[in-house]
């Protein structure tokens, strides 16, 4: 016989591996993270929806302007989305002179006073204005421009 050992193999057990690690209960970092996703999301939600509420009467309004009026229903128009935007005791005592100061009083540059007596013209007569494109565009300008109001341009009471 040989001195050959035979070697057999060891009586192991079978390997038993750890169970992967569970993905719940998730650690504070994650319900952290989720958190402040949710709250963007609803922060960004609560601010388009408020931003379109906001310009909802001075898109009305540039939308019945485009369908091309008469100056006296354009100024008309104007008032109407400046009484959404401002206070109601303020435009509705504003006649004559002093609406057309207040509208030029929104603009950078004064389109309406300066054109007193071409407004008075259109309001007031049944004859063809010579510029009532331009008092109409005059009219669009001033709802692009002047709304909504900037804040310092508003005063309540």
């Amino acid at each position: 016989m040989s001195n050959e050992t035979q070697t057999s193999p060891l009586p192991l057990n079978p390997m038993h591996l750890p169970e992967p690690p569970s993905w719940l209960p998730l650690s504070w970092g994650w319900w952290a993270v989720i958190a402040s996703i949710l709250l963007t999301s609803l922060i960004i939600f609560m601010f388009t929806r408020w931003r379109k509420k906001r310009l909802a009467p001075k898109r009305t309004a540039l939308r019945l302007l485009a369908n091309g009026n008469r100056p006296s229903e354009a100024i008309e128009l104007v008032r109407q989305a400046a009484l959404c935007y401002f206070p109601r005791e303020q435009i509705a005592q504003l006649t004559g002179k002093e609406w057309y100061s207040f509208l030029d009083s929104q603009l950078a540059t004064p389109r309406f006073s300066d054109n007193y007596d071409l407004w008075q013209q259109a309001l007031y007569t049944n004859q063809a204005v010579p510029n009532a494109e331009q008092l109409i565009q005059h009219c669009n300008e001033w709802v692009e421009q002047a709304l909504p109001p900037k804040k310092g341009k508003v005063s309540r009471g």
